[in-house]
């Protein structure tokens, strides 16, 4: 059986493209999914994603992207998100979250300000997180130790340090390795993945980005995670 932690699947348009994307993932052995949520405007189609009829199993994470900041409206959607998270409905991380410093004008206080609500959303509602760093994991890391969440969760396309990797590993979070690390140049990325203990490391495609070495410019799907995994 093979879980991809972190898909978007093609979330526009649903229908029969989604069900042929589900039918292919199953025949090559992936059973599960996690899609994730990046803003207030797609958790709908987040949701509607997973319940859709189908053998793989598909669970939602609801979360603000810190890559879709134009499209937040901050402590609105906050409130929105508490209230799912409040309702009663299945929902199994907050995320994707995260810091990115590379974006341009990445308005940091900002985005740290949403970071910290989520996580403590996420302390408060004992639930996981699925977690986007880029130029910024030592900070993540700092806020991850301040906030001791109780769940953990997932860095997702990890490409820190060793040091970093036994970190996270150490406050209670996995490494989500896909695409990045079937490139032969990514032999760095690779040294520190052998170099964790195998239970650290959750496999992901996020389909339909960051397509596998030899796929480059095509749509990436989960029926990649075995070409991952191997």
């Amino acid at each position: 059986m093979l879980f991809d932690t972190h898909c978007h699947l093609d979330l526009e348009p649903l229908g029969d493209n989604l069900l042929l994307i589900l039918d292919r993932a199953r025949a090559v052995g992936v059973e599960r999914i996690v899609v994730p949520g990046v803003s207030r405007s797609n958790w709908s189609l987040v949701r509607h994603s997973c319940t859709v009829e189908h053998s793989v199993q598909r669970f939602p994470a609801l979360g603000l992207h810190p890559c879709f900041l134009t499209s937040h409206q901050d402590e609105n959607d906050l409130i929105a998100l508490e209230a799912q998270l409040s309702s009663g409905q299945s929902v199994v991380a907050i995320g994707e979250c995260g810091l990115d410093f590379y974006i341009e004008n990445p308005q940091i206080e900002r985005q740290l300000r949403l970071f910290d609500a989520q996580l403590s959303l996420a302390k408060r509602y004992q639930l996981p997180v699925i977690i986007h760093s880029r130029r910024s994991l030592d900070l993540v890391i700092k806020y991850l130790r301040q906030a001791r969440l109780v769940r953990g969760g997932v860095v997702h396309a990890f490409a820190g340090s060793e040091q970093q990797a036994k970190q996270l590993w150490e406050l209670g979070f996995y490494l989500g390795v896909g695409g990045a690390l079937t490139y032969e140049r990514a032999q760095r990325l690779r040294r520190v993945v052998v170099s964790m203990p195998i239970e650290s490391l959750l496999l992901e495609t996020d389909a339909p980005d960051m397509p596998l070495s030899g796929y480059q410019g095509q749509s990436n799907s989960p029926s990649q995670l075995c070409k991952v995994a191997q």
